[in-house]
């Protein structure tokens, strides 16, 4: 049953987004809303919740891209991009408004993206190691992937250039792998 709420409530999150009551999310089940605080003792608690589920999901995601046959650049590239498939597609607004309300839930999103940035590294230092990539500063380079799409999480940003969160991601994991040079550009070292 908690699974099922968890569920429900990621639904009613992803249309009114933090504003979503306790109340919609027991009349969707067809349980009193007491019952529902049998399971879990807040709405915070709830949108934790959903939080903890989503980002459990890039994770198994990442173990699996970082244990598949796919090239590096398409490792890293999928590490980067990844986003939460249990809930089915997010509104691009959910960020700015879990950032906005629940300072808490949005720390959780940080450190889970800190941490990515270790994995980011390691594949930075194997590229580096197989020569696929050239001689860089990887924590720097992690750093500047983590900066630049950490902004990628401004609704503003992405209503005024017409973006939907997804293809702001992939354009910007484009741009920081692939450069801005065409080939055979000069080279800035």
């Amino acid at each position: 049953m908690k699974n099922r709420i968890i569920q429900v409530a990621a639904q009613a999150m992803n249309e009114r987004g933090t504003k979503f009551t306790v109340d919609t999310v027991a009349q969707r089940l067809g349980i009193s809303k007491k019952t529902l605080y049998q399971y879990v003792s807040s709405k915070e608690e709830l949108i934790h919740l959903i939080v903890d589920v989503a980002l459990g999901d890039v994770h198994s995601q990442q173990t699996e891209i970082l244990h598949s046959n796919k090239t590096l650049v398409e490792k890293l590239t999928s590490v980067l991009t990844s986003q939460p498939h249990i809930f089915g597609p997010i509104n691009d607004w959910i960020f700015d408004d879990i950032k906005n309300s629940c300072p808490a839930a949005w720390d959780d999103i940080e450190e889970f993206r800190r941490s990515r940035a270790q994995v980011v590294i390691d594949l930075l230092e194997e590229g580096k190691a197989s020569g696929e990539i050239r001689s860089i500063n990887s924590p720097i380079a992690a750093q500047a992937l983590h900066g630049a799409l950490r902004e990628m999480f401004d609704y503003g940003f992405l209503t005024s250039a017409n973006l939907t969160f997804k293809d702001a991601m992939s354009g910007c994991v484009d741009l920081l792998i692939h450069g801005m040079l065409k080939s055979g550009g000069e080279n800035l070292e």
